[in-house]
């Protein structure tokens, strides 16, 4: 085994580094990615991710079951976890080790109201999501502040939230089996 820093084998990084920089079409097939999700009853259900899952449930204030984190926390912890990947990339593309490090997020929505079909005023997603990062590592602050700008730019789930993206939506309907 290589070096290992901050949980990543360098070499490992380095040589996909290397193959992507050398060959950008290597990299076209993590440009997609696909998601199941299949109803439960309820307001839950179970999304399918690769050979992963997880349940989506609302909380008991929304009629849900609260057996799970709803769809709109999840796309908090999804950002943290992008937050998170991204800043132990460039952390270790740095050098720099890493002995702790929290994502703290805060989201607050535009205006539920939509969503529950009483009010055409605003819209029901994010209106403001707050990530704060709180780190222990060895470089000083305006080296931190500098890897969690270049993360906060490049993170594909940050991008996704702060740019307008095309929702196609299509519908098939299906007889019961």
């Amino acid at each position: 085994m290589g070096t290992i820093l901050n949980g990543l084998e360098i070499e490992q990084l380095q040589q996909l580094v290397a193959q992507v920089r050398a060959d950008p079409e290597a990299a076209r097939s993590l440009n997609r990615w696909t998601a199941r999700v299949r109803w439960l009853g309820g307001f839950k259900g179970r999304a399918y991710i690769r050979n992963h899952s997880f349940v989506i449930d609302e909380p008991a204030d929304l009629v849900g079951k609260d057996e799970a984190p709803n769809a709109v926390e999840y796309v908090l912890g999804a950002l943290g976890a992008c937050l998170t990947v991204g800043f132990v990339l460039n952390a270790t593309k740095r050098g720099i080790p890493i002995r702790n490090l929290e994502i703290a997020l805060e989201g607050e929505i535009d205006n539920i109201l939509t969503f529950l079909g009483l009010s055409t005023e605003g819209h029901p997603g994010y209106r403001e999501i707050v990530a704060r990062a709180y780190v222990d590592a060895d470089a000083d602050e305006d080296t931190l502040r500098a890897v969690w700008e270049e993360t906060v730019a490049t993170s594909p789930v940050g991008n996704t939230l702060a740019r307008p993206v095309t929702l196609r939506p299509e519908l098939s309907r299906v007889a019961a089996s």
